[in-house]
């Protein structure tokens, strides 16, 4: 997370309740890619004895709100191929498939989400 914390485009944001660390979102408000105008979130966790509970949807509507507040359109992340419950919570949030590719770093086969923030 060093090298997260060290990008001046990245946000992590720390979720707290019960007196404890719940969950994590690291965004980043500009991709590599200048082709893609879309900020990003680059991980979203809740501490897992907590799933299920609408933390892990709380979280992504935070993120999303702040997006919105900076005049941001549309958000977009990446979900591991092998990782179906996550495709199911994001889809579920209202996120659309909108590309298949490798992650950046360990070439990962990916499916790529997006949702527009323009519309309730």
């Amino acid at each position: 997370m060093a090298e997260e914390w060290a990008h001046p485009d990245v946000d992590v944001l720390l979720a707290r309740g019960f007196g404890r660390l719940i969950g994590i979102a690291i965004t980043l408000a500009h991709h590599p890619d200048p082709a893609d105008p879309d900020p990003w979130i680059g991980l979203l966790m809740v501490d897992a004895p907590l799933h299920g509970q609408g933390h892990g949807r709380r979280l992504a509507s935070l993120v999303e709100d702040r997006f919105r507040a900076a005049d941001r359109t549309a958000v977009r992340l990446a979900v591991l191929a092998n990782n179906p419950k996550a495709l199911a919570f994001w889809t579920a949030l209202g996120y659309e498939v909108i590309d298949h590719r490798e992650d950046v770093q360990l070439k990962r086969p990916c499916a790529v989400l997006r949702k527009d923030l323009t519309t309730p």
